[in-house]
């Protein structure tokens, strides 16, 4: 269900405040330098403010606690808020960045993938997650030319969600809105030949289903397995990470296929846990990339009734609150 809009508040404007100068400072700062603006943003955030670093720590330490000492966990909780200061940066400079510039900062591996998946006239389903800049991910893919619409959260604060959405605008994303009518406008999109993108790595609570994520059963949304399902289009997952020079990579995996002879709940879990498992290997590998700061195990799998077989219930959401993208 989508977010009511809300009356502005106080707190909306000075959050807006906030924003705002971020992009003031995207558009005086030049651009490479700007990086270095976003990268102290973050450790003041990390450092002296400290929000959401507690949740962050917990999670690292849970991930790498047999392989990084109480140190290196603390380095790599700060560079993964350095690294959302800088991407935050560059989502403001996609209001006056042109396609080319989109396209010299990012490079595309496997664009091959995407030419196979849309060979039969429809388009195909992106999984990524809240890793690297999925804001500028979504945008060099429409720089490439491949019409992309990502499925995103209305914001609680109206003043944030109609800068981002005009961010996104520019940048060349398309947007779907989660909401009463988001099915329909996911399967237009899918038959008119677009990359939907998603990103169902926060706790889906009671809707999801329960799979495999970095060694812990995690509530997924069901959207992405869902409308590949639906439309019986390919389902990828992709992930674009930073470069020590500041520009990107990202890389599109192999395809996942959906059996439409299978039933729908079996598939939409296996295709949750094949893609949650290409998620896992990517955050291990380069995990200073990762947003590590959602309570993603917050809701924990049901117990089964007695003499019960196989998993539990996995709520009634056919997609849910998919993330914000």
């Amino acid at each position: 269900m989508s977010i009511e809009a809300e009356k502005p508040r106080f707190k909306h404007r000075l959050e807006y405040a906030g924003l705002y100068l971020v992009f003031l400072l995207s558009r005086i700062v030049p651009k490479r330098a700007s990086l270095g603006v976003g990268a102290w943003v973050g450790r003041v955030v990390f450092d002296v403010l400290k929000i959401r670093r507690d949740v962050a720590l917990s999670n690292l330490r849970f991930v790498f606690d047999q392989t990084k000492s109480e140190q290196e966990i603390v380095d790599l909780g700060r560079r993964s808020y350095e690294q959302l200061g800088r991407s935050l940066m560059e989502f403001a400079q996609l209001y006056s960045s042109s396609p080319e510039e989109r396209l010299a900062r990012v490079r595309i591996e496997n664009t091959e993938y995407l030419e196979q998946m849309m060979a039969d006239g429809n388009g195909c389903v992106m999984v990524t997650g809240h890793y690297g800049n999925w804001e500028m991910f979504g945008s060099a893919l429409a720089a490439h030319g491949y019409k992309t619409t990502y499925i995103v959260k209305r914001q609680h604060n109206p003043y944030s969600n109609r800068m981002q959405e005009e961010l996104r605008r520019r940048g060349g994303i398309n947007t779907v809105e989660e909401g009463p009518f988001m099915s329909r406008a996911v399967l237009r999109a899918l038959r008119s030949r677009h990359i939907v993108g998603v990103l169902p790595d926060q706790d889906a609570r009671r809707h999801g289903v329960f799979v495999n994520f970095l060694g812990r059963p995690a509530s997924t949304f069901k959207g992405p397995a869902f409308f590949a399902y639906r439309a019986n289009v390919p389902l990828f997952a992709g992930f674009i990470r930073r470069l020590e020079d500041g520009n990107h990579v990202a890389t599109l995996l192999a395809p996942i296929h959906p059996d439409p002879s299978r039933p729908q709940e079996e598939e939409i879990e296996r295709l949750t846990q094949a893609y949650s498992d290409q998620m896992s290997e990517w955050i291990r590998r380069y995990p200073e990339n990762y947003f590590w700061v959602h309570r993603r195990w917050k809701t924990k799998p049901p117990r089964p009734a007695a003499g019960a077989v196989g998993p539990g219930a996995t709520g009634p959401g056919a997609a849910g609150a998919l993330g914000e993208g």
